[in-house]
């Protein structure tokens, strides 16, 4: 990476992360593969108390295009908000600390991006990995019904000026769904699309993550099949 690279990066990798220190290294492999360099990478720590800290600090040192911010535990919509507000990079974007990057996965978008000058703002492009069953997850907007991971949004995907994350508040302080409602606000007023390429693998049937605690929560739940 170059110093201007260093100052001026083109992308800014937002990766929060609570009490992932058994998975993490997972997802920041993913990000060291990429096969587009001018990007920083800024890891949110939310308050952990697995001492993950203690493992990341020394990559960080060996990385210099890397940072670690650490905060009291706010959620994971703050803790997006706060690398937001840190980031250098005119683009910004997301990684969640339990999934990881296809190697063409920023070259791919900036590229996308760069060659539609139009275009705010991109997301989606996923390949689901964990139990078919836990692809469905509870509607935010249809209490008692379930809807399939294909119609999301995931918030980990998307990707756009850090203009737009400024002007319209970032995340909501929601802990379930607050990239759904941020999306509503960002298509009112930026150019968006949805890509297809599947380049971001999440991972999903975790037993504490907020789809499945929210999901084993309701009983009987109706599925809404794709469109």
């Amino acid at each position: 990476m170059t110093l201007e690279e260093l100052m001026h990066p083109a992308v800014s990798v937002i990766l929060p992360v609570f009490n992932r220190r058994h998975l993490i290294e997972r997802a920041l492999a993913s990000v060291v593969r990429q096969s587009f360099t001018g990007y920083e990478l800024l890891i949110v720590d939310d308050g952990s108390s697995d001492k993950v800290g203690e493992l990341l600090l020394p990559m960080v040192d060996e990385h210099p295009g890397w940072r670690y911010l650490r905060h009291r535990n706010r959620g994971l919509s703050a803790a997006r908000n706060i690398g937001i507000q840190a980031a250098l990079g005119e683009w910004v974007t997301f990684l969640d600390a339990d999934d990881e990057y296809l190697p063409d996965h920023l070259s791919l978008r900036i590229g996308h991006l760069r060659s539609h000058p139009d275009l705010d703002l991109i997301h989606g492009g996923v390949e689901l990995c964990g139990p078919e069953e836990s692809y469905w997850v509870e509607d935010a907007f249809r209490p008692g019904q379930l809807i399939h991971l294909s119609r999301c949004t995931i918030g980990a995907t998307l990707f756009g000026r850090r203009s737009l994350f400024i002007e319209t508040g970032g995340f909501p302080l929601k802990s379930y769904s607050a990239e759904s409602e941020l999306m509503a606000r960002l298509e009112g007023k930026y150019r968006v699309e949805r890509v297809d390429y599947p380049t971001y693998r999440y991972y999903t049937g975790l037993p504490d993550s907020i789809c499945t605690l929210r999901r084993s929560g309701g009983e009987g739940l109706e599925k809404r099949l794709p469109e």
